[in-house]
């Protein structure tokens, strides 16, 4: 109602004015009847009151569309009333809803057939690599060392294009499973056994003896955590230690990943976790692209995970990865 009372101001002022011109005019002829002078004042004002209820009943439904917080919902075109105005508008925004869902549906298509491109392309890469790694197996020179560093690289940059690929669709491509959560890190951990002994990184797990079941998306956690190990290999000093820590509290399950390694700078902190961000350590390692802790975090958002970290520049850094402790039944509810 007041957005329509606005767009009618001009109307309304120039009823007032000229009703008080017709007024005056009268009077000045000799008609200084105040009965009759009011009369027409008054037939002229009811006549412009019944212009605008009549169009407050014709729009009205324009208004409440404006008005309305439209966000949130599917392309679609109410029905605006009767009046030529509101025909209209109705006709050019069904015209101009269609052109966006056309560029909608065509950017969407787009952007599917370039994900399914960069999965096979980054399927493609990983058979020479597999075959790389079965040649150089059996040889532990420094040489093939290096080899295997330069393989684990190429395979960390290929998971890295590939999921980040897949994030956008990540609706349709995650399922919640129950995870005995010490012998899921136990297995990451034997995957990268090799690198560990080259980056002469020792792992040590601190976990309690009881089974610790945790409900997430192994693919996903696997590729999140895989993310904090890579960064650990890379800023931390030879002959070091990795420790993963889980721990059971009232309402979480905590799995704490430390490293003793160059740590964070301070000024960095609050942005490790923004996409493209390297901060200080990346420019002096050129290999950093901002993107794996950028990833971290999004998977983590994605499956209602909350991960934090602690870091001071020349001790380390400590992640933790809080699981909330739902049943398969809850989590199931909440994603339904």
């Amino acid at each position: 109602m007041k957005l329509f009372v606005h767009s009618h101001l001009s109307l309304i002022f120039l009823t007032f004015v000229q009703g008080i011109f017709v007024f005056g005019y009268y009077w000045f002829l000799g008609f200084q009847s105040l009965d009759h002078l009011f009369y027409v004042f008054s037939i002229q004002i009811l006549t412009t009151c019944s212009f605008i209820a009549y169009r407050w009943i014709q729009d009205k439904k324009i208004y409440d569309w404006l008005l309305q917080n439209n966000s949130n919902e599917e392309f679609s075109v109410p029905h605006f009333g009767n009046s030529q105005f509101a025909e209209a508008l109705s006709e050019k925004q069904t015209v101009q809803t269609q052109m966006l869902i056309n560029k909608f549906q065509q950017v969407q298509t787009d952007l599917n057939e370039r994900v399914t491109f960069i999965n096979q392309w980054v399927h493609q890469m990983k058979t020479p690599l597999s075959v790389i790694h079965l040649m150089i197996q059996e040889n532990d020179d420094l040489i093939f060392q290096n080899i295997r560093k330069e393989l684990y690289r190429l395979e960390v940059g290929l998971q890295t294009v590939l999921y980040s690929s897949r994030l956008s669709m990540f609706e349709k491509d995650y399922t919640i499973e129950k995870v005995l959560l010490q012998n899921f890190i136990s297995e990451i951990i034997k995957e990268n056994k090799r690198l560990f002994i080259q980056y002469q990184i020792t792992p040590l797990k601190l976990f309690p003896e009881q089974g610790i079941f945790v409900f997430s998306d192994k693919k996903w956690l696997q590729f999140a955590i895989g993310q904090i190990i890579s960064n650990a290999l890379k800023y931390s000093n030879q002959k070091s230690k990795l420790n993963f820590k889980i721990e059971s509290f009232e309402e979480h399950i905590v799995l704490e990943i430390q490293d003793f390694g160059i740590g964070i700078p301070p000024e960095d902190l609050k942005r490790v976790f923004e996409k493209y961000f390297t901060g200080v350590n990346g420019r002096l390692n050129h290999e950093s692209t901002g993107l794996g802790l950028y990833l971290v975090k999004e998977i983590m958002n994605k499956l209602q995970h909350e991960i934090t970290l602690e870091s001071n520049a020349g001790s380390g850094t400590i992640f933790k990865i809080y699981f909330t402790k739902f049943t398969l039944a809850n989590i199931e509810h909440s994603n339904g």
